[in-house]
């Protein structure tokens, strides 16, 4: 018998609520299902069941890459599709099958919308079932470094496709994932001490846990890490973006770090936002206005770097409104008031703009008004 075209890999845990939905969603696009749980109490097991899906049970020893490789391993599919249990194949399945029968093709980054309101960024979850193309890591685990090195040895293309991908499942119980990671992400950076990823999450464990000081050493490690390299990650801006914000909810200083940001990462929209309103917070509010129209620009083209994910409402109604703020205090009545509209045109029930859109709409048609 041929071996499947697409297998997708699951490891799940007490997925009960979003299982069936995620199932749902790769009818039609996944020709196999290896569903591995690692010690579900609840429905899991009954649902699949159900479906006539077969429950590879693995022993959890803190190691994500170890459980995902086990799926990895019994998988008989030409192509390894990878997705948790509270995401969800939303488009582009039809389209994205015909590309897989061009042997030129070694992976597939899709677009991941993580949470409700957030825009889609690429990521990995495509590629050709090779026995060496494995895991790595404890936690936060990579498949990039094992697919590069085949990619190198063997050749084969690696580019972006029109796959569709939605996430989601919220945290329900961040103290008891804390806890759990903590211990996997210091076993993690002991062997690998250079992933940024894993030094940002730390930085969050601690922050939430009430250590902003080892939150802000943590960052900084990163920082230090990207600056001695001579090659940009993807994650790379990450540590520069928390230890902004953090600083800038304790009025600490900033000014440098934003600037080297938007120097390094000229493309990241998320610095034109923490630039924007560190200039506002400044009352330097005609400086302000050029961040806040690229944000705007971005939301109503759709033209933006899609290697990280954005509020939408930072590139929509967020950067209207203060775009209308800034022209406000600058008295430009009338590009404050255009601009309330565009911000109540994506949110009409704002009261509060509704408001100072009267305010600047009056002041407009004033004597002097402009």
């Amino acid at each position: 018998m041929d071996a499947p075209l697409i297998s997708a890999t699951l490891i799940v845990r007490n997925e009960e609520r979003f299982l069936d939905g995620c199932l749902d969603s790769l009818q039609g696009f996944a020709d196999e299902i290896i569903l591995v749980d690692t010690g579900s109490t609840d429905a899991t097991h009954a649902l699949a069941d159900k479906r006539g899906i077969a429950v590879h049970s693995f022993r959890w020893a803190d190691d994500f890459s170890a459980a995902r490789n086990h799926a990895l391993d019994i998988a008989r599919g030409q192509w390894i599709f990878y997705i948790d249990a509270d995401e969800r194949v939303s488009g582009g399945a039809s389209a994205v099958r015909r590309s897989l029968l061009d042997r030129s093709y070694l992976g597939f980054q899709v677009l991941l919308t993580p949470r409700v309101g957030a825009t889609p960024y690429w990521i990995m979850r495509l590629w050709r079932n090779q026995p060496s193309i494995r895991f790595r890591g404890i936690i936060h685990e990579n498949i990039w470094p094992a697919l590069t090195e085949y990619q190198a040895a063997h050749g084969g293309t690696i580019c972006n496709v029109l796959l569709e991908m939605e996430h989601f499942g919220y945290e329900d119980n961040h103290a008891r994932k804390n806890e759990r990671n903590l211990p996997l992400l210091e076993k993690a950076l002991e062997a690998d001490p250079e992933r940024i990823f894993s030094w940002c999450h730390l930085a969050s464990i601690h922050l939430e846990q009430g250590r902003p000081e080892q939150a802000v050493d943590a960052w900084r490690k990163a920082i230090e890490l990207v600056r001695r390299r001579e090659y940009s990650m993807q994650d790379d801006p990450l540590p520069w973006v928390g230890l902004i914000q953090f600083e800038m909810t304790r009025q600490g200083h900033v000014s440098e770090l934003l600037d080297e940001a938007l120097a390094r990462f000229p493309s990241d929209l998320q610095f034109s936002w923490l630039k924007g309103r560190f200039l506002m917070e400044r009352d330097r509010f005609a400086e302000a206005i050029s961040f806040f129209e690229r944000l705007a620009q971005a939301g109503e083209t759709g033209v933006f770097n899609r290697d990280a994910s954005y509020d939408v409402r930072m590139l929509g109604v967020l950067a209207y409104e203060n775009l209308a703020t800034c022209h406000f205090r600058l008295h430009g009545w009338k590009e404050a008031t255009r601009y309330y509209d565009l911000a109540l045109a994506k949110e009409p029930r704002r009261m509060d703009l509704r408001a100072k859109r009267s305010v600047a709409y009056n002041k407009a048609g004033s004597p002097g008004g402009k």
